[in-house]
């Protein structure tokens, strides 16, 4: 039995989550980008026992690995934590950037005299267009893949996952 759930989304940053151990039993949370490790022991309770862990990210996603200790038995197992304010707001600066870029593309076909522009803090001199064309290429990419991870999609497929596959096999004694 987990006792996390596989996926946590956090509604508030910082956030208190509240985890319930049962009795004689341990519990070690190790954040994945962090390293850092939070033990919540409950070995000499005799009843179940309510522990918080404050949840605080600077990322939009995090990985728990967990590792809990129960009368000798050791088990393992993983719990996601999502923070979709901060997806929303990196879509939100993605397609910012894009439109800027755009901009920029649409200035130098019409051969506009825009020598300079500054896009998030960082200013381009005379790119070329192609250069322009494959920054705006790998803003797309990390915007359309960040949309997918939003809606609970995988990265295949667009998104989609696979419904089916159709084998076609001869029939025995076939020639084909």
């Amino acid at each position: 039995m987990t006792l996390l759930p596989e996926k946590i989304y956090m509604v508030s940053n910082p956030m208190d989550l509240t985890v319930l151990v049962p009795a004689a039993t341990i519990l070690v949370i190790s954040f994945t980008s962090s390293g850092k490790s939070t033990s919540l022991d409950n070995l000499n309770g005799s009843t179940s026992k309510e522990f918080t862990v404050v949840l605080d990210m600077s990322t939009a996603q995090e990985l728990l690995f967990c590792t809990q200790i129960s009368n000798g038995q050791t088990s393992t197992f993983t719990s996601e934590v999502i923070n979709p304010l901060l997806y929303t707001s990196e879509y939100s600066q993605l397609k910012q950037m894009i439109s800027e870029i755009d901009q920029v593309i649409a200035n130098k076909i019409a051969g506009g005299a825009n020598y300079s522009i500054t896009i998030n803090n960082k200013t381009l001199v005379s790119e070329s267009l192609s250069s322009l064309e494959s920054m705006r290429e790998r803003y797309v990419k990390r915007a359309n893949a960040l949309f997918v991870k939003m809606n609970g999609g995988t990265f295949s497929n667009g998104g989609k996952p696979i419904k089916s596959i159709t084998v076609f096999r001869p029939k025995p004694g076939s020639t084909r």
